[in-house]
């Protein structure tokens, strides 16, 4: 029967039979008013489930729901009629999914969308088993602490959202507030918030980390009330050097401080100077220019330090005066220099009376190899201009090669076991020899390390010559071969050779002497993939291998052969002048 009015003059005269409980007539117009568009609108499908409710044939009233929300996942309506219809044929899993769903795709500002979160909320707590309670009223208080702290700062903060009991229950309990952590901030923090936090740990905060907040009297606030604070970090912020100064000194008992912003070296020195009780300090951003460190004061308790300049030594005349900072820091076991320059007496660096056991100087002035204490564990030397290193014992062929033999013979290492030795130039087994397995005792009399005093010796675990040249004599693979034993060992687990030239016929050599590693770096070597293959079938311990910018693999498929091993395989091809980047693997 050939249908002669419009869609809309159909859901007219379905809504007329509808209002005088014609429900079947009702059906067919709204069904006519369906079939005669090609796209029918969401309200002729709702008009239809509505009425096909009243006549009890729910399975059709459902169907018409999910076209309601296959025509317009945005309209809260399908939602609504189909998580209804599925409630009355008692499928309240499925209508509890057709909620969540509705959630997902509807926006918030739509004005019923609390009903839609109503609904789901109603159905979840019927579906809640009838004897639940609520476990801060059954479990014992020590139990509920123990679980809280193993939760993080922001979702113990959550757990406060639940209920207005778990609110007050939280709200009161001092020990849940003594870290306060904002490094999972997505927006700048109120002041309330923080005030709030303060006063709920009953000012007994130890530890705060502070990040997208910058309120200078709440942070004085929180130094000075909480006398047990020890641990300060600031990931973010706008304060100025005066507030950061005042702050550090109102905090007493303040023995960790890390700061992530940019700050004066004049701020720096003057925090270290007036609190005396920082055993852990870390500028990451330090951004003064020609200017030279005043180290004035006694530092007897700090023993981590780690100074970052913003700028490399090449583009300003920073001094760290580093002379003047050691023969302060008596007790100094790990220290970091990054960016630094030395003045004019850093060409004879002294760390030997210093029980360090971490160094680092990265990109700083290094004129000469420095003279290294017996504690240290971990040594990485990359100075900023590329230092070169005694070939031979040769004395005075040059002042500084000599100054660089003579440590390196002086310095007793039994305990290294990490050793990165990156931007040097001329380096050669017999120096590293020197440095790791002779000393030079008072009466100049040069021994090996392991027959004095019956020293036990560690073998290393991590060995890096990255962005160094060995000898011009000296291949990489046959430095290795020719090695001090403390470096050829089943104990290595960890190799860098990145930028140097590696060929295949090194990697033989590897598997043959270091047949226990389970890192490798072979960044911009002159590996191939026969080399990669090599190294997955002779080293049954590796479980990473970075071959990045290795111009000589011209081909994935040694990389997926290694990943089919289970080895986790970087590699990168540089992106060429006037082409396009291609990636394999």
């Amino acid at each position: 029967m050939a249908r002669t009015m419009s869609a809309e003059e159909y859901q007219a005269l379905g809504k007329r039979y509808y209002k005088h409980k014609e429900y079947e007539k009702a059906v067919t117009a709204f069904t006519d008013g369906i079939e005669c568009t090609l796209s029918p609108s969401v309200n002729l499908f709702d008009n239809r489930a509505a009425t096909y409710e009243k006549i009890g044939d729910l399975k059709s009233a459902v169907r018409d729901g999910r076209d309601m929300i296959r025509i317009d996942k945005k309209d809260i309506r399908g939602y609504l009629r189909t998580g209804n219809v599925l409630q009355k044929m008692n499928k309240p899993d499925a209508a509890i999914g057709i909620y969540k769903y509705g959630i997902k795709n509807v926006p918030v500002d739509n004005k019923h969308f609390k009903l839609l979160q109503g609904m789901l909320d109603k159905l979840t707590r019927q579906l809640a088993p009838p004897k639940a309670v609520d476990p801060f009223t059954v479990l014992p208080v020590e139990l509920i602490e123990m679980v809280i702290s193993y939760l993080s700062f922001k979702n113990m903060v959550n757990c406060t959202r639940v209920s207005k009991a778990w609110k007050k229950y939280l709200i009161n309990r001092p020990n849940l507030w003594t870290d306060l952590d904002l490094s999972h901030a997505t927006k700048p923090v109120g002041n309330k918030f923080v005030q709030y936090a303060i006063r709920r740990s009953q000012y007994m905060m130890t530890r705060a980390t502070i990040h997208r907040f910058s309120n200078t009297d709440v942070l004085r606030n929180l130094a000075t009330s909480c006398k047990g604070l020890s641990d300060l970090e600031f990931l973010s912020g706008m304060l100025m050097s005066d507030s950061i100064c005042e702050i550090t000194m109102c905090a007493v008992n303040l023995k960790k401080l890390v700061y992530n912003i940019d700050v004066s070296l004049d701020t720096v020195t003057q925090i270290l100077r007036y609190r005396p009780t920082l055993a852990h300090v870390e500028f990451t951003s330090i951004n003064s220019a020609n200017l030279q460190a005043q180290w004035k004061v006694p530092m007897p308790n700090l023993q981590t330090l780690y100074l970052k300049a913003t700028i490399k030594p090449t583009l300003c005349a920073i001094n760290l005066n580093p002379r003047a900072l050691l023969s302060q820091t008596p007790d100094l076991k790990s220290l970091n220099l990054t960016n630094w320059a030395g003045g004019h007496n850093h060409a004879d660096l002294d760390f030997a009376s210093l029980p360090l056991t971490h160094l680092t100087l990265q990109n700083s002035e290094v004129s000469a190899f420095p003279l290294l204490p017996e504690t240290l564990t971990h040594l990485s030397l990359h100075p900023w201009i590329q230092l070169p290193l005694p070939t031979t014992a040769v004395q005075n062929l040059n002042a500084l090669s000599d100054v660089s033999w003579q440590n390196a013979l002086k310095s007793h290492l039994p305990n290294l076991t990490h050793l990165t030795l990156s931007h040097f130039s001329d380096l050669t087994p017999e120096f590293l020899s020197t440095l790791l397995e002779k000393c030079e005792n008072e009466a100049g009399t040069v021994t090996h390390i392991e027959t004095l005093d019956s020293t036990p010796v560690s073998n290393l675990s991590h060995f890096s010559l990255a962005h160094s040249l060995p000898h011009i004599e000296t291949s990489p693979a046959a430095f290795l071969s020719s090695s001090t034993s403390r470096i050829l060992t089943r104990h290595l687990r960890s190799l860098d050779l990145s930028t140097m030239p590696v060929t295949d016929e090194g990697i033989d050599l590897i598997t043959t002497h270091l047949p226990s590693l389970q890192t490798i770096n072979l960044t911009s070597s002159r590996i191939t993939g026969a080399g990669v293959k090599t190294l997955v079938d002779k080293m049954p311990h590796l479980s990473s291998l970075a071959v990045d910018f290795c111009r000589h693999i011209t081909s994935p498929d040694a990389i997926n052969y290694a990943k089919r091993q289970g080895v986790s395989v970087s590699w990168k091809l540089a992106e060429q002048m006037g082409g396009r980047r291609v990636r394999y693997g």
